[in-house]
C-alpha cells in the first residue's frame, strides 16, 4: 500500500462522566488533502476535506475510533489535551486546531478483509 505521511491520532474515550483523549502516533498512512466545492442556491461554497488510510500493519493495538470526536494531525504531535474539566479541554482543543491545523475524523470505513497487507481503515476527516 502507498503511503506518504505520519500522523497523531487523539482518540476521544468516555467513561462514566470522565472524558478523555489518547495521543497515538502512527507511521505510514497515506494523506490525501481533497478539495471540493458545492454550488448552492446562495452561490458557491468549498468543502476541503482529507482522506486518511492507516493500514492495519501499521498500528502497534487495535484501535477503536468514535466518529466526530477523534482527531488527526499530520506529522508528529505532542500536544497534550487537557482533560481535568470542560473549560481546559475545551482550551487544549482549540489550541490543536489553531497550532497544528487538526482535522475531525466523520466516517470509519474498516475495510479488515482480505491478505494482511491490504486491511485497512479509511477515516474522512473534516
Amino acid at each position: 500500500m502507498y503511503t506518504n505521511a505520519d500522523v497523531t491520532l487523539y482518540l476521544y474515550s468516555k467513561c462514566g462522566k470522565q472524558e478523555s483523549y489518547k495521543r497515538v502516533f502512527v507511521e505510514d498512512v497515506f494523506w490525501d488533502d481533497v478539495k471540493q466545492s458545492n454550488v448552492l442556491k446562495t452561490g458557491q461554497r468549498d468543502s476541503d476535506s482529507v482522506l486518511l488510510v492507516i493500514p492495519l500493519e501499521s498500528l502497534f493495538e487495535p484501535v477503536k475510533f468514535t466518529s466526530g470526536k477523534d482527531l488527526a494531525v499530520k506529522g508528529q504531535c505532542n500536544h497534550v489535551i487537557d482533560c481535568t474539566n470542560q473549560k481546559t479541554m475545551s482550551e487544549s482543543l482549540q489550541e490543536l486546531k489553531q497550532r497544528h491545523g487538526c482535522v475531525t475524523v466523520m466516517t470509519v470505513d474498516e475495510k479488515l478483509y482480505g491478505s494482511e497487507s491490504m486491511q485497512h481503515y479509511e477515516l474522512s476527516c473534516k
